[in-house]
């Protein structure tokens, strides 16, 4: 049993710049993804996406944020495998169970490119990538299924925000902590339609 499908939602970010889950910094994502069930309780997923992330310095949160004023926005292509682990078999008709929470883990890569305060352009080069999340999944009918998650990336690179490449202690305090990593987030919403093998009837003779 396999299934294509589309994933539309929010990408966030904490690092050098942001550092609480702040809203206002989400920006638009999206993926198509390919997932295959090895049973009733697991499957795995290829997806492959594009998406926004951006950030602005918290000039309530210290004085060095204030002084620094660093701000940065940008775009990245992702692929990632991912393996799904399902508490309840959503998919069998006759238990009458149309829907299971999840949870997920997996690796990628991704590369993104941006632009910060001062107009500079940067990129962050080819980077592993390490999600890991949970979500639900609803059966509509027999074809379409329709999920919601959340996920939590680590990016093993200080560099999405463009202030961690210099010393932490630069004047104007623009460099960042080079030994703490940023994470990326991302909420979504997917649907993917689902393919059945169909078994044929062979004669005996």
């Amino acid at each position: 049993m396999s299934e294509i499908g589309i994933e539309i939602g929010a990408n966030n970010y904490i690092g050098d710049v942001v550092r609480k889950y702040d809203f206002s910094n989400n920006a638009l994502g999206g993926q198509f993804f390919i997932r295959r069930h090895i049973n009733d309780g697991v499957s795995y997923r290829i997806s492959a996406g594009i998406g926004k992330i951006k950030g602005v310095d918290d000039e309530a949160f210290d004085v060095f944020s204030a002084n620094r004023a660093a701000s940065f926005d940008g775009s990245f292509l992702m692929t990632d495998l991912l393996l799904e682990y399902h508490f309840l078999n959503y998919r069998n008709d006759k238990l009458q169970q149309f829907w299971s929470p999840y949870v997920f883990f997996g690796a990628g890569l991704y590369r993104m490119e941006g632009q910060d305060q001062d107009f500079n352009n940067y990129n962050t080069g080819m980077n592993f990538r390490i999600p890991v999340g949970v979500g639900v999944k609803l059966r509509l009918d027999r074809r379409w299924v329709l999920g919601i998650s959340t996920s939590a990336i680590k990016t093993n690179s200080d560099l999405i925000d463009n202030v961690s490449a210099n010393s932490p202690n630069i004047k104007n305090y623009r460099g960042g902590n080079p030994n703490d990593d940023d994470w990326m987030f991302n909420t979504s919403i997917s649907l993917s339609y689902t393919f059945y093998k169909i078994v044929c009837w062979k004669p005996f003779f």
